[in-house]
């Protein structure tokens, strides 16, 4: 949900900017995936960004759920974000995160969706074309789903190649019914 990217790239900024300071970044990034994780769960979801429910109560709660489980700049954050009613922002926070992450670690993540597993050798040639292509080191993201047919789709960001044969159907589909209309 992109509620506000320029709200969520500054405090994605705020959190690098304290890992890097404490020497932290593994550990707040490992945190906010999982705070990140729990927000996916539509119970939690309801909760954290409920507007009704008092902001210290909620923070009281929350806080003493996550006693010893998140450090002070995740708990920190989730503070500010209740404070200021932003918690919709939670997972915009980390994908910029993570982008910044990735950034400074020079990766790129390539989403490879297939109709079986790929065998080996075609994922490390895709790899490897796409850390020659992008000059960053690249991180598969394997998924089946078998309503592809056969073939593959890559998305990198925004850029998406689809190879897959139901795609292909669908094309060949399209053609015939327009000529079909010529005649």
């Amino acid at each position: 949900m992109n509620v506000s990217i320029p709200a969520a790239r500054e405090y994605a900024e705020a959190l690098i900017a304290i890992g890097r300071e404490r020497d932290q970044l593994t550990t707040i990034y490992d945190e906010l995936m999982a705070l990140r994780e729990l927000y996916d769960d539509r119970e939690f979801r309801g909760f954290f960004t409920s507007p009704r429910m008092d902001r210290d109560e909620k923070f009281r709660a929350l806080r003493k759920a996550f006693d010893g489980r998140f450090s002070m700049p995740i708990l920190g954050l989730v503070h500010v974000l209740i404070r200021k009613r932003r918690e919709l922002l939670l997972d915009n926070i980390a994908d910029q995160f993570q982008r910044f992450q990735d950034l400074a670690e020079g990766k790129v993540h390539v989403h490879l969706t297939s109709a079986r597993p790929v065998a080996d050798e075609i994922r490390a040639r895709i790899e490897k074309m796409a850390t020659e292509e992008f000059d960053k080191t690249a991180v598969i993201h394997e998924t089946v789903d078998e309503n592809l047919i056969g073939g593959m789709v890559l998305r990198v960001g925004d850029i998406m190649v689809d190879n897959s044969i139901r795609r292909k159907l669908e094309v060949l589909r399209k053609n015939l019914m327009a000529k079909e209309r010529l005649f």
